[in-house]
């Protein structure tokens, strides 16, 4: 038997495609995939590992408007279309999946904890106690297996607040990024009146200011606020060689550029489902560059001044940057970040300057 902690996309993506003939996916809540605290919105790096059904589509991306501190606004137009997904539906419908292809699904049965015995564990929920083979823990930022097997570590994390809103003056197919708000900012549309707008930061009073400045006088309709695991490289994702893993939220997978993990916990349990003995070895060779990488451009972004935010928008002002930036889906940071560099030197200067400046602060 084999257990997977939390029906969210990282979970149910695993237990859909493991091979194994006794799957078993635990979910806390009565229904997969509520509470929302997701914005949803995915790039089309997701169908080199998922078709996404149209009907889960609620809108379409097209562009980001990127506005500077000073309100001059730069517009990148995406080679490909991001797509913007009902979130709970999207885990109901990876949930089913799972179910279909033989894995049993068990709402309202919460992980407790599990101890060794023999060649198993004894996995202990809300409800009863099961013999299992391996445990799977997809079960968020805040990871019961993790701490009950001991690979918790040293975590740190940032609270996403959002909301879908009636917000007026939204562009269609355009999602609006305002920086120097939170260490994140967002607004994006489902419809031509409704949008899903948040900030993304350490909790502080500061966050809070910012995240109703950017609300302004919009009506919330639903609050969709949650927390958010920093990668963390150091990050352990297995007990030495015994059967117990972490993937996605629950193991830090989360690329922190614009804090999303919905794609790299995909990836991640298909490399668990294929091989768990060479898992980490596919994750270290082909996604933690990206994810490193990412959490430096977030440090050199978090330590950015006003001025050097406007100046930034000014680089990207020149067509031969901006395109490199529409060629590439934001995923992958490691396939675009050495063309921009080698294109731009106001880039270095930059760099170095907040560089610089973020090693005196400290």
């Amino acid at each position: 038997m084999i257990s997977v902690i939390g029906a969210g996309p990282a979970g149910c993506y695993y237990a859909y495609k493991e091979q194994h003939d006794d799957v078993h996916l635990f979910e806390e809540d009565a229904v997969v995939g509520k509470p929302v605290a997701c914005t949803g919105i995915l790039t089309n790096s997701v169908r080199s590992v998922l078709d996404v059904p149209k009907d889960l589509v609620i809108s379409k991306i097209e562009r980001f408007k990127i506005v500077a501190p000073n309100k001059k606004a730069i517009y990148i137009n995406l080679n490909k279309t991001n797509m913007v997904l009902d979130r709970a539906r999207f885990d109901q419908f990876l949930a089913q999946k799972a179910t279909d292809s033989g894995a049993q699904l068990h709402l309202k049965e919460k992980f407790v904890g599990f101890k060794k015995s023999g060649n198993l564990y004894l996995l202990k929920t809300s409800k009863k106690t099961y013999e299992t083979d391996m445990i799977v823990g997809a079960d968020g930022p805040y990871s019961p297996v993790a701490k009950a097997a001991g690979l918790y570590g040293n975590r740190q994390f940032v609270k996403g607040w959002q909301a879908r809103c009636k917000f007026p003056g939204l562009e269609e197919g355009v999602t609006e990024i305002r920086m120097n708000l939170g260490e994140f900012s967002w607004i994006v549309p489902e419809t031509d009146k409704i949008a899903r707008v948040g900030v993304i930061g350490m909790d502080t009073a500061q966050l809070r200011r910012d995240y109703k400045k950017l609300l302004g006088a919009s009506k919330i309709i639903e609050d969709q606020s949650g927390m958010i695991p920093l990668y963390n490289p150091q990050q352990k994702l297995r007990v030495g060689k015994e059967d117990i893993f972490l993937l996605g939220d629950a193991a830090t997978q989360v690329k922190a550029t614009t804090y999303g993990g919905i794609i790299y916990g995909l990836i991640c349990g298909g490399y668990l489902a294929d091989n768990k003995e060479t898992y980490i070895k596919e994750f270290n060779k082909k996604l933690a560059k990206d994810l490193w990488i990412s959490l430096k451009m977030r440090e050199l972004m978090n330590a950015m001044n006003e001025q050097q935010s406007n100046e930034l928008i000014e680089i990207f002002k020149k067509r031969n940057n901006a395109a490199v930036l529409e060629q590439h889906d934001r995923d992958f940071p490691s396939k675009f970040i050495v063309q921009l560099l080698m294109k731009e030197a106001k880039l270095w200067k930059l760099g170095f300057q907040i560089a610089k400046q973020k090693m005196w602060m400290s």
